[in-house]
């Protein structure tokens, strides 16, 4: 058989681990807990057979694709074309394979969600429920509510946003970016995350801590991008280049010799395109930079997790949170922060760069998750 099995503590890790190894296109076939607790998953890759000699040379169990071979570019560029395989009744055995598969891993799951469906067993202890009450509404993981309750046992305070900032620093990671000439910054997430105006925050932040700071972009392409990177340079009395390729930013670097800290924003790029990580990572080598991911606070949990997931996979350790003006559940960004271990940087409250960004600690974090309606709160703490 051509599957593989991938054994780790949880099902996310496992999945983690199967992509790393078969690609992101990976398929699941079964999943099972060991009596230990451990996560047992079968995956196989698209494109190849489950048996040996199953689907002669050119089909595989999912269709064969073939990806034409495409320059790296962010955003913009043409589509990958994928020709598929007319193999036989192939289409009908994926159906099959994957409605067992899915049959399987429900039936292996079962007791799981059970036991989540069972409040009376998992809410047993009071400040698990008194928790759960608190940040149910704000789509906060299971996994992290567990991580928080835990921690909360210990704190020497029965105040709610005390004990909360307490469990937050303990169970998440937090660290702010830091003005640097020698450490550029390079902004990835997709389009309308905010991106642009965090440059132009970081920007002014570097200014009001006695530095500078220059704008390049490639977010070329965007209406109005070049106007309003042109617009927040000429605010914050600094220089901007427009970047086509890596080898542009490249000459930049050697004609300009550059004092300031670089920070250069990138048109919206997915971590699951090909040619996007292609280019993220050129970028990245030519400049030397950090990239750090800028992402809106609410949207999908799981979705928000495997993005903040993937990112990390090409080398994001940072994340920006933005819109905490507009969200009234930030829950999702919290989440995807921690299951992908990634620290938390900054907090955007307001689209406005005079009110910059909030450098990401737990006493905020504790304050806004309990807050009930969306609202700055900053110039209150």
């Amino acid at each position: 058989m051509s599957y593989q099995t991938f054994t780790a503590p949880s099902v996310d890790e496992a999945k983690r681990a199967m992509r790393k190894a078969l690609g992101d296109d990976a398929v699941i076939l079964s999943t099972r807990r060991h009596q230990d607790g451990r996560v047992e998953l079968r995956g196989i890759q698209k494109g190849k057979p489950l048996f040996k000699g199953e689907g002669g040379s050119g089909g595989g169990l999912f269709g064969q694709r073939r990806a034409r071979p495409q320059a790296p570019s962010l955003g913009g560029g043409d589509e990958v074309q994928y020709e598929r395989s007319g193999f036989g009744d192939e289409r009908t055995m994926s159906d099959r394979v994957e409605d067992s598969a899915s049959r399987n891993a429900m039936n292996n799951l079962r007791g799981d969600f059970s036991r989540k469906l069972d409040k009376s067993a998992e809410y047993s202890d009071p400040l698990h429920q008194h928790y759960h009450k608190l940040l149910s509404g704000q789509g906060v993981s299971p996994q992290l509510l567990e991580k928080l309750v835990e921690h909360a046992h210990h704190a020497n305070t029965q105040h709610d946003a005390d004990r909360l900032a307490y469990a937050l620093e303990r169970s998440l990671k937090f660290s702010p970016t830091q003005p640097s000439p020698d450490m550029p910054i390079m902004l990835v997430g997709q389009t309308g995350a905010g991106k642009t105006s965090s440059a132009a925050k970081l920007a002014a932040r570097a200014a009001s801590m006695g530095g500078r700071a220059v704008f390049m972009t490639a977010d070329v392409g965007r209406a109005g991008a070049i106007e309003q990177m042109t617009t927040y340079a000429e605010a914050l009395d600094t220089r901007f280049w427009p970047i086509e390729d890596p080898e542009h930013a490249a000459d930049i670097l050697r004609r300009e010799h550059l004092r300031e800290q670089v920070l250069f924003d990138t048109p919206g790029v997915s971590p699951y395109a090909s040619a996007d990580v292609a280019a993220v990572r050129a970028f990245r080598e030519v400049l030397g930079a950090e990239p750090v991911l800028v992402m809106p606070a609410s949207g999908d949990m799981q979705e928000h997790i495997d993005w903040v997931q993937a990112f990390a996979d090409i080398g994001v350790r940072r994340v920006i949170i933005t819109k905490f003006d507009t969200s009234r559940r930030i829950g999702a960004a919290v989440s995807g922060a921690y299951h992908a271990g990634v620290a938390l940087a900054h907090f955007s409250e307001a689209p406005f760069i005079a009110d910059g960004l909030i450098d990401a600690d737990p006493e905020y974090l504790a304050y806004r998750l309990l807050l009930e309606q969306p609202g700055r709160i900053a110039a209150r703490r």
